[in-house]
């Protein structure tokens, strides 16, 4: 771009909704959408968000922001690598290419925004919970939030991020109707460019449709773009190196006991990545104990962590050289399918097996489990009682009369009415508007929540002390 002022006339710089031009701007359209992510309510409150441990323990875990954070660093990290070979060529516009790691970098400080309280498991229960009223993933309320939910001006709503940048969000770039009604293309589970599941409901059409316009006019269909893929990978590599690390320190993750013929994690391996809940096409374990072995040799700590200055030194030069190894191993893809990116088979392997390190010794245990189960009951009763709660209290609400609802439960309610947008039904608004309240919520607030409206805590909850409105 010669100049910044002129950088929303190109078309992936371009918002769906125009904005007037700043004559003193002095950041690009994609820094100026970084910031807008980064100060958005929306990601400061994934600090009061697991990563995989509750956000409440002793030790010193990730959180969703610190995960974000180092998503969005690597994601950046290996887009300014890549642009450095001369012959890499992107899905961006010429003008907008040397931006490329600027919109990764959004893309990794976004890609959270939707995990509900709890992370994973609350996710189930509210895709059972929302079955007849459109689903819910993750991924899609994340746009949802970047395009509908977020606070940034009265109108429009949402961040009014560029294309580019609403385009690198988009993980899984198809609708719930089109995933379940017609087979993906048979990919690799080491193709990058796309995914297996679905990332946006229908009620973000437009800015779909936005997102996935390419230059040419023609839709894009299913394939990531540049900085997605670079996203996703970078989520990968973070969730395999830094947990990792956490609970190594934490003493669950034994790497100075592992051993070559650990028959029983090979076998929870193999399993789990060949015929669990989510099986890798294409998986290969002969590759995957190949790549434990390399691991091995890779001289990883060879003592139980007791927190001494030398045992901190020598796990973060370890994790250092994961990292850099997996941020090498992106490189250009100069075919004609559209991947424009491939990632180093080998070395996804080897996040493979850091990743089923994590699930087998911390995720797979029952310490963890037990608590999972009481908070999937949590979620379950907090969404059923906020659905009663609206329902009967409906007219109440769009009258703006006073109602014993939370008020930005009321907000989100009347903001989706009046939206124009047909969310085919009474029932599905009601039930829409709990799940983004509820995905707006920190852990500590979703219990607090959950025990006023159970009456579990009503004898020692004063409403001076009441943190909603």
């Amino acid at each position: 771009m010669a100049t910044l002022g002129n950088a929303y006339q190109s078309f992936d710089a371009k918002p769906l909704h125009a904005e007037e031009s700043d004559a003193d701007e002095y950041r690009n359209p994609f820094q100026r959408d970084r910031d807008r992510v980064l100060y958005s309510s929306a990601f400061r409150r994934l600090a009061g968000v697991t990563q995989v441990a509750a956000v409440r323990e002793q030790a010193l875990l990730h959180n969703r922001l610190t995960h974000s954070l180092k998503v969005a660093q690597l994601a950046r990290s290996m887009a300014q690598r890549l642009l450095t070979n001369e012959n890499f060529t992107s899905d961006l516009e010429q003008e907008c290419h040397p931006y490329l790691p600027d919109i990764a970098e959004t893309a990794g400080l976004a890609h959270d925004l939707g995990h509900p309280p709890f992370g994973h498991i609350a996710e189930k229960v509210l895709n059972v919970e929302m079955e007849d009223y459109g689903g819910f993933e993750g991924n899609a309320q994340s746009f949802r939030i970047v395009t509908k939910l977020a606070s940034r001006k009265l109108n429009p709503y949402g961040l009014n991020l560029t294309r580019a940048s609403l385009n690198s969000i988009l993980k899984y770039p198809q609708y719930r109707k089109d995933a379940s009604s017609r087979p993906l293309p048979h990919v690799k589970w080491s193709d990058r460019s796309r995914g297996r599941k679905w990332g946006a409901y229908l009620s973000e059409e437009r800015d779909f449709d936005h997102a996935r316009e390419q230059l040419s006019g023609a839709p894009r269909v299913e394939v990531r773009s540049v900085a997605a893929i670079l996203m996703d990978w970078a989520d990968d590599v973070s969730f395999a190196t830094h947990d990792l690390d956490d609970y190594y320190r934490g003493g669950l993750i034994p790497l100075n006991t592992l051993r070559r013929d650990d028959k029983e994690f090979l076998d929870f391996a193999r399993v789990r990545n060949s015929s669990g809940e989510h099986p890798l096409d294409g998986y290969n374990h002969n590759e995957f104990m190949a790549a434990y072995e390399r691991l091995l040799r890779s001289d990883p700590p060879r003592e139980r962590f007791e927190d001494t200055r030398d045992q901190r030194v020598r796990i973060n030069q370890w994790i250092s050289d994961r990292i850099k190894k997996y941020v090498r191993s992106v490189e250009c893809d100069c075919s004609e399918d559209g991947a424009y990116l491939r990632v180093d088979e080998s070395s996804q392997y080897e996040v493979e097996v850091l990743k089923t390190l994590n699930w087998y010794h911390v995720i797979n245990k029952p310490a963890l489990a037990v608590a999972q189960h009481g908070q999937k009951r949590i979620m379950r009763r907090l969404f059923q009682a906020l659905f009663a709660l609206v329902q009967d209290n409906a007219e109440r609400i769009q009258t703006k009369s006073r109602a014993p609802v939370p008020i930005t439960l009321q907000e989100i309610y009347r903001r989706i009415i009046d939206s124009g947008i047909d969310y085919g039904s009474e029932e599905e608004i009601r039930a829409r508007a709990v799940c983004d309240y509820i995905c707006g919520l920190t852990e500590d607030q979703t219990v607090d929540l959950y025990e006023r409206l159970t009456g579990r805590s009503v004898a020692r909850n004063s409403i001076f002390g009441a943190w909603f409105h």
